[in-house]
């Protein structure tokens, strides 16, 4: 394992199922075997994420001091880290925590998606770092924007251009729930209630641009109005 420089090997990959994120981004669903993928993701979580990067070694960029939590690029659970693994292997990229946040929601895995997410935020509190300007490479580094796969996993949103239908299935378990959605036509608030009595979730969409003419949401059973 150590006739190649920069490689990783045995090593648990942070960001080994990207393309699988993307196809569920994408509502094209799993493209590889699903249980393969969850397990896979979960050891991800379970080998890489470290609460406490107190005694971390990292001969390269430090991202991540001690007292605070984050997800490393690679771990080797089970040895067999080469002399030389990628150079990168013992940083914490925003990107890819969002990445990998975005999929443990897809899987089922909210809570351990939400402590990836509070880590990243906590280190960004605006005191120890600027909360707009998660550095990775450079200043406002593009591959932070993964984090709008959270928006996307955690509100269950899905937007059929050609068949002009949107739908949402929130991923978190609360009575009341609303975030942001935009289509190429528009943009605004989606609100879900639950009624106490009955258990019954009730939606609500709010157009704050543009318009939904001829869009229907979660099969015509949610409203749509324009804000005042």
């Amino acid at each position: 394992m150590d006739s190649y420089r920069y490689q990783f090997g045995r090593g648990c990959l942070s960001d080994q199922l990207l393309g699988q994120l993307l196809a569920h981004v994408a509502g094209l669903g799993y493209v590889l075997p699903r249980e393969h993928v969850r397990k896979a993701v979960r050891s991800v979580y379970l080998h890489n994420f470290r609460k406490n990067f107190h005694g971390h070694a990292n001969a390269q960029r430090t991202f991540a001091l001690d007292g605070e939590g984050g997800l490393v690029l690679c771990s080797w659970p089970r040895g067999g880290r080469p002399r030389l693994p990628f150079v990168y292997s013992d940083e914490v990229w925003t990107g890819v925590e969002y990445q990998v946040a975005a999929h443990l929601v897809y899987e089922g895995f909210v809570p351990q998606a939400l402590a990836v997410v509070t880590a990243v935020r906590d280190r960004h509190d605006g005191v120890r770092r600027n909360p707009w300007n998660e550095v990775e490479c450079g200043h406002h580094y593009v591959r932070s924007l993964a984090s709008w796969g959270l928006l996307i996993a955690l509100s269950g949103y899905r937007f059929d251009l050609v068949r002009k239908e949107i739908s949402f299935e929130p991923a978190v378990e609360a009575r009341d729930f609303s975030c942001f959605f935009s289509t190429g036509s528009a943009w605004g608030v989606y609100r879900q209630r639950t009624d106490p009595r009955t258990g019954r979730r009730r939606g609500e969409v709010e157009v704050l641009y543009g318009s939904l003419e001829g869009v229907t949401v979660n099969g015509g059973e949610t409203p749509v109005r324009a804000a005042r």
